[in-house]
């Protein structure tokens, strides 16, 4: 059987991480089993597209991609979907943010930025251990800008995929993001809202990592019962309801996460024995 073969990148196709490597070489050979059978492999990210070229040619055979949580969909190396905020609508949840619930930092990513980060509300010493956290990063980096005009440029001009929103670190501020979510959840129906531990992932309505994968499936022709999802984080909880019935959480993932999952595993090559039960074990 030919499958289509999923997989969320972070704490997925890149667990464990390999900051010179980026990809665990059982992992690739796994994914190389899948095009070679006649199947089809998707990266499937919040990361934004120009990263995931860099993915691809990492593995060194073409794929397909899903970029900044299904915003963006790119088949047989040409985009098929690009969706964005619309301005005004994005405009007035930020001011309502910043008035209501003060977030010490916006991340925006957009069509020409992966990452835009505002200077409002960030400390010296934060932004210095956001450098250092880039600079230790090895080829998982994105670029990415700090500016409030560019922030705010880009969400004047329509171009915005995707908004995450800092809530704080601490195991309260934790908590609390996860209660705004639901409050944002609740006042605007007209965005996708999701918890991820001390951050608030926001992307247009309709636009999530499941969309984005349904969006890729009827645009060419492929059968849903064939797709195999692999994730780990609650921006994957979509795509694991969506295609439940082959669908992995990794063993590291919440429990909350896991619960959606039709299995678990350590590693993602664990599924190729899962998949192809009597292939011989490839290393």
């Amino acid at each position: 059987m030919s499958y289509v073969f999923a997989t969320d990148l972070d704490g997925t196709l890149f667990y464990p991480k390999k900051r010179f490597g980026m990809i665990d070489k059982k992992n690739i050979a796994f994914l190389r089993h899948i095009k070679e059978d006649g199947g089809r492999v998707v990266l499937v990210s919040s990361r934004s597209i120009g990263f995931l070229d860099k993915v691809s040619k990492k593995l060194g055979f073409e794929v397909d991609y899903i970029g900044t949580d299904g915003t963006t969909v790119v088949a047989d190396g040409k985009r098929i979907r690009d969706e964005f905020f619309e301005s005004s609508a994005l405009k007035a949840l930020v001011t309502d943010l910043r008035t209501n619930y003060d977030p010490p930092l916006f991340i925006a990513s957009s069509h020409e930025h992966p990452l835009i980060l505002t200077r409002t509300q960030v400390s010296h010493m934060t932004n210095f251990m956001y450098v250092l956290y880039q600079a230790v990063q090895g080829v998982y980096r994105e670029k990415w800008v700090r500016s409030d005009h560019v922030f705010f440029r880009e969400i004047e001009n329509g171009k915005v995929h995707k908004l995450m929103v800092l809530i704080g670190l601490t195991k309260k501020k934790r908590l609390r993001s996860y209660q705004i979510t639901q409050e944002l959840q609740k006042k605007y129906p007209d965005f996708e809202f999701v918890w991820l531990d001390q951050f608030i992932e926001i992307t247009p309505k309709g636009c999530s990592k499941a969309s984005g994968l349904e969006f890729y499936l009827d645009s060419l022709g492929l059968n849903r019962d064939n797709v195999v999802v692999v994730g780990d984080s609650g921006n994957d909880v979509p795509m694991l309801d969506a295609f439940k019935g082959h669908s992995y959480a990794m063993k590291h993932a919440p429990e909350k996460v896991k619960e959606h999952a039709s299995g678990v595993v350590s590693r993602v090559y664990e599924i190729e024995e899962i998949l192809y039960p009597s292939a011989d074990k490839r290393k």
